[in-house]
């Protein structure tokens, strides 16, 4: 008994000090128009409550805690609260969304300055190695900082399209591996060697060879940095890692030396090529050679070679990473369902016949796009959601959330929901094609229940980059060459999400040229 009335006053002391103190502080002014207030949204209750402690109990008793998946354990809070949840997620309160127009209410609130939820251990890996932060992690006024400069040279579409020639040649050389047909014991590991070779061209102006097997790039160190992340994002303890380096941050570190190392090598070599041009009188001539991201950055006023370092190093990783995923995903489903691939084949023979894929003949297909969208409704590239914190109340559903609270609005979950899309489990890239008997049953109709790459000013940085690699290389390879499963299945890739999602098994691949 005596331990029992310790752990409820405990639990009492923990809601008046620690839970509910920042919403004493904002309830007084929060009684019109019957708004409820936060811990009046429903969610669990109880120990439930606690610091760090309840979030592990929550877990056990909804049987995930073993093996702990942040997007089953976000199921599970929907399935048994609905559309909105209140959480406590370790030390701070959280709230899960499930409903596009709720989403829609959060996304389109304007800030000055957005917050958003950084990767933690990335984070202290910067501080510990003093290097220059990255921009997911950056807040306020240094986010702008960084993000503005940055946002002028990689986000407008007349800025990537100069890159669709230096793309193209990458594209070349690995569909040219395959002009004869062959088998792909692990088309992710394949389709890589592209991903590499095309984003290091994008960042460093250079031919790193990987199509041709050099190893510049251990992928081991690649899958090293994001396994630790995610293994670190399903700890519901604190961070001991920022005082201590634990055998996870040691991996980490490791992984992350090796790829930075890579990356800052190629920086210094592309910078040094550079100011021999200069010296020479031959800069323009170079630069006249090929598009050159680096350079841009370099010369853009607001920029330092710190800044510069920190874009495209974290480019690099995060692209070669993302959109090697959306690939895998991609050519899977293609090959599974080869009406859609033979649809697809259809209307790049119709634009480009036997001709080359330009950025003109591009922009004509809109089924291609249609597929990558839809790939990515089925297979959302980035860890389930959203996160926002916003620096003023909102209310929502009827609720007024504080600001500063973390709310999470769970895309993954919506793209899967049959009351936003029919047929969820289906790949049916005529969701977002224009035309077609089929789109006015199927058609995406809540463009706020998938956002693959965000939405506003803390939207993707790499967007058109990496949709411009994914559509040149789909469209090359598909236009001479098809794919099919060496074993015929009717079921989705397994995944999980480790920062990004990957397949979780390899995926072997027939290719056969077209007749």
């Amino acid at each position: 008994m005596v331990a029992v009335r310790l752990i409820r006053i405990s639990y009492q002391r923990s809601l008046r000090f620690i839970g509910f103190r920042n919403i004493s502080q904002s309830s007084t002014r929060i009684h019109v128009d019957d708004v409820k207030l936060l811990e009046e949204v429903p969610g669990p209750k109880g120990f439930y409550t606690l610091p760090y402690i309840g979030m592990m109990l929550l877990s056990r008793s909804l049987g995930v805690l073993k093996n702990f998946e942040f997007h089953k354990f976000a199921a599970c809070i929907q399935k048994e609260y609905g559309d909105i949840a209140r959480i406590r997620l370790k030390n701070k309160w959280g709230v899960f969304i499930f409903h596009p127009d709720m989403a829609k209410d959060i996304l389109e609130v304007k800030t000055k300055y957005p917050l958003s939820a950084g990767v933690e251990m990335y984070q202290v890996y910067k501080e510990h190695r003093n290097l220059y932060p990255a921009l997911a992690t950056l807040q306020g006024e240094e986010w702008a900082k960084l993000r503005k400069p940055t946002q002028e040279l990689m986000l407008r579409p007349a800025a990537v399209s100069v890159y669709v020639g230096t793309i193209s040649k990458v594209a070349d050389d690995f569909v040219g591996k395959y002009e004869n047909g062959g088998v792909v014991d692990d088309f992710k590991h394949e389709i890589t060697k592209y991903v590499t070779e095309s984003t290091g061209m994008l960042c460093f102006n250079k031919r790193l060879g990987c199509i041709d097997g050099a190893p510049v790039l251990d992928n081991k160190y690649l899958d090293d940095i994001f396994d630790a992340i995610d293994r670190d994002l399903k700890k519901l303890g604190p961070a001991l890692y920022r005082y201590i380096s634990t055998p996870l941050y040691t991996k980490f570190e490791k992984a992350a030396d090796h790829l930075f190392g890579v990356a800052y090598a190629e920086i210094q070599e592309a910078m040094s090529k550079l100011e021999k041009a200069k010296t020479e009188g031959r800069l323009e001539e170079y630069l006249h050679q090929s598009p050159n991201l680096l350079y841009a950055l370099l010369t853009h006023p607001k920029m330092t070679p710190d800044m510069v370092n920190s874009v495209l190093v974290d480019l690099f990783i995060a692209g070669v990473e993302s959109t090697s995923n959306v690939l895998s995903f991609l050519w899977y489903e293609l090959a599974k369902n080869p009406d859609k691939q033979q649809k697809l084949h259809d209307e790049i023979n119709s634009v480009c016949g036997s001709n080359d894929v330009t950025k003109e003949s591009l922009t004509k297909m809109s089924y291609l796009k249609a597929c990558v969208k839809e790939i990515m409704r089925l297979y959302p590239p980035a860890v389930p959601g959203t996160i926002r914190y916003l620096d003023d109340d909102i209310t929502i559903a009827g609720y007024r959330i504080p600001a500063g609270v973390q709310m999470f609005i769970f895309q993954q979950h919506m793209c899967e929901d049959s009351r936003f899309f029919k047929k969820p489990d289906q790949f049916l890239p005529e969701r977002f094609s224009r035309d077609g008997d089929l789109m006015n049953e199927i058609r995406n109709a809540h463009p706020f229940a998938t956002l693959p790459f965000g939405i506003g000013t803390r939207s993707c940085i790499g967007q058109r980059f990496a949709e411009t690699e994914m559509h040149i290389i789909t469209a090359k390879f598909f236009q001479r060459l098809e794919v099919s499963l060496l074993s015929k299945s009717d079921k989705k890739l397994e995944m999980k999400y480790r920062i990004f999602s990957t397949p979780t098994q390899k995926i072997p691949l027939m290719i056969k040229q077209r007749l």
